[in-house]
């Protein structure tokens, strides 16, 4: 065999495997893990729970529906006082729905979802690959990737987000958020992984509030459906209370 033959193949044995195991773009894997938590259409019921300081709490049985990256509605079940309030998010547009006031008011994606530690962006802006820019960091655990995602606009609450995600499975684990100052504002675990239909996901968040000891809110994924939605009258601000 000449020379040049030999080095061609030792050169493309040792070019393979690398290639194989390149890495991801932190653009796809932001998409992966987007594509776990907030497919492109659902239905979901969530029990959300907050809890203060004073140890006190709150639960509400909540309704969902998504629809693309820019269409979010829930309509909340229980308890009875706050039953057939809605919120609904079309574009960079908000509102919530006060059923005894039969009216909607808009409001600002950076303030609490109802009283707890998660903000209405959160809650309504959860396809985060459209709202930051993904960088990978290198990460402490050999078993995650660590992407640093900065703001792309002011409509979200946060300046800058760490999020920590399983190399296996591209499964989410936990979110940091910061502020523009830098400080650390919040902290999410994303755990309990569980089979909806073909989608496996987390089914519980922990918001923890890092600048009150104490605060925390809690939502548990009690069913996830990925399914067509039909058209775009379930996200129209007229059917809000209806």
């Amino acid at each position: 065999m000449r020379l040049w033959q030999t080095t061609l193949i030792a050169t493309f044995l040792w070019w393979a495997p690398a290639a194989r195991a390149a890495d991801p773009t932190a653009d796809a894997i932001l998409r992966r893990a987007d594509a776990i938590l907030a497919p492109r259409e659902f239905e979901a019921t969530i029990t959300f729970t907050s809890r203060k300081a004073n140890g006190t709490a709150k639960t509400f049985a909540i309704h969902m529906w998504k629809k693309d990256a820019d269409k979010t509605r829930f309509r909340f079940l229980s308890p009875a006082d706050d039953r057939d309030m809605e919120v609904l998010r079309v574009g960079d547009d908000m509102w919530n729905y006060l059923p005894n006031l039969k009216r909607s008011l808009r409001i600002s994606p950076k303030q609490e979802f109802h009283g707890g530690d998660f903000s209405n962006s959160d809650m309504l802006r959860v396809d985060l690959v459209e709202d930051y820019t993904p960088t990978v960091l290198p990460s402490a655990s050999p078993d995650e990737w660590l992407l640093e995602l900065t703001a792309k606009n002011d409509q979200v609450a946060y300046h800058r987000v760490r999020y920590f995600i399983a190399k296996r499975d591209f499964m989410p684990r936990r979110q940091e958020f910061y502020a523009q100052s830098g400080k650390l504002v919040r902290r999410l675990e994303m755990s309990a992984p569980k089979v909806f239909g073909r989608l496996v996901r987390p089914s519980r968040y922990v918001m923890k509030n890092m600048l009150v000891a104490g605060r925390e809110t809690e939502m548990v994924w009690d069913t996830f459906a990925v399914k067509p939605l039909g058209d775009d009258g379930l996200f129209a601000q007229a059917s809000l209370g209806r």
